[in-house]
Formats: structure tokens, sequence, C-alpha cells
């Protein structure tokens, strides 16, 4: 039913834009902002209790939607270049962004980061973010085992981040994931599992795996690999 004094066309052009009829005061509407995974460009790709796993890819000239992060998150370039971010109601902040970059953000669960990014370079903006749903136990080391090859990159109150680079024929230390944890390779190449089979990767493939994985990695390809590793701590 639509107020006496607004047309039919007049009343869906409110809803779209967030205003109201005076007759319907007090009324919400559209918000101006989604929800991250709403976001088109910001496809999630995996979910489970303890993770959401978005593969951001942002052609060159596109600005997103308006979008609300709730998640700590990791972000893994696979692809730079200059970008803009814009608070709702902010300003914009320019970055050039380069390829391999990572970033946690610490996004407040009670008051939500909104925000809508703009590639302004001439490359696409391609992402993986790994959102952490869930806590650790405030372990100080979530990894034992010999950390040859791995490096820590950032300790964050609840997460750990790990960076592996590996040279053709390399291998790191075999090690231990007390926690359950996320890998995103940021380079492709051929890898050997737990069972000794070489398999071949792709940048920006990711895998989730369970606490109490006890393996290494070891490059068993031609070109230079390297990988992400996050986890709850």
């Amino acid at each position: 039913m639509f107020p006496s004094h607004c047309t039919p066309a007049e009343f869906r052009r409110s809803l779209l834009t967030g205003l109201c009829c005076s007759a319907l005061s007090g009324v919400a509407f559209a918000q101006d902002w989604v929800p991250v995974y709403e976001e088109p460009k910001h496809r999630p790709v995996f979910e489970n209790e303890h993770v959401l796993i978005l593969d951001v890819n942002l052609p060159p000239g596109y600005v997103s939607l308006y979008h609300e992060h709730r998640l700590d998150t990791l972000y893994v370039t696979l692809s730079g270049t200059q970008v803009y971010a814009q608070p709702l109601g902010g300003e914009q902040r320019h970055a050039d962004v380069k390829t391999g970059d990572l970033r946690f953000s610490s996004d407040n669960h009670d008051l939500p980061h909104i925000h809508r990014v703009g590639n302004i370079g001439l490359a696409p903006f391609h992402i993986i973010g790994v959102g952490i749903k869930t806590e650790g136990s405030n372990t100080e080391s979530p990894i034992e085992g010999d950390m040859q090859g791995l490096e820590r990159v950032d300790e964050k109150s609840h997460a750990a981040v790990y960076r592996i680079r590996l040279e053709p024929g390399e291998k790191s230390g075999v090690h231990t994931h007390k926690l359950p944890f996320t890998r995103v390779y940021l380079t492709g190449g051929s890898v050997l599992d737990g069972a000794g089979e070489a398999a071949q990767v792709k940048a920006g493939a990711f895998l989730w795996q369970e606490g109490g994985v006890t393996h290494r990695h070891e490059n068993a390809g031609d070109t230079p690999i390297e990988i992400v590793e996050v986890q709850a701590r």
C-alpha cells in the first residue's frame, strides 16, 4: 500500500535513495552501505565457523559500493596498483599498493569499519582477504618445530601471519600448526604435498586446514614460490 500523496514511482524512488515520503517519517529504508560479502567485486569463496575468505578483484576505474567490515582480516595482494579508500562521510586516502603486500586490518566488532575503495591505477587491484571469525587461545607460539623458511611478519593480539619464500628445490623445516590456519599462495608453481606428490597451484589459491597438522613446504618447480599463512593465536 502506498501513502495517499505518494505515487508508486515516487515511493519506489524513496526506497532506492533511502529518503522517505513525509507520511512515512520514522521508517528506515535502504541503508547507505552493504555487508562486504554483498559488494559485487568482493566475492566470498569460502566460509566456515573460523574464517570468511573473499576474492576481491577491482578492474581499473572501478569504485566499490560503500561496504561494512566486521572481521579482522589479512589482505594478500596478488596484483597491486594505485587505489584510494574513503570512509563513509570522510576523505579519500590514496595508496600505491604493491604486488606481494600484506595488510592486516583490525576492525572493531562493535563499531564496524565502513568505506569504499576505488582503483585509480592502470592494473587490476586483486587481493585475497582472510577474515578471522574466532579467536585462538592467545598462545605465544601457534607453530612449533623447525621454523626454517618461515618468517613471522605480523603479530596481533589474536592472530599470527607467516610468509614462506622458497627457491626451486628449497624446503622449509618440518613444523606443526597447533591451531587451524589458512594458506594463500601469493605466487603459483609446483609444490610437494604431504604425500610427496607434486601439485600445481595458481596464484591466489588457498587452503583451509584444521589444527594439529605437521608438514613441510617444498618447491618442486623451477620458479620461486611465495606462500602466506594466517591463524588465530
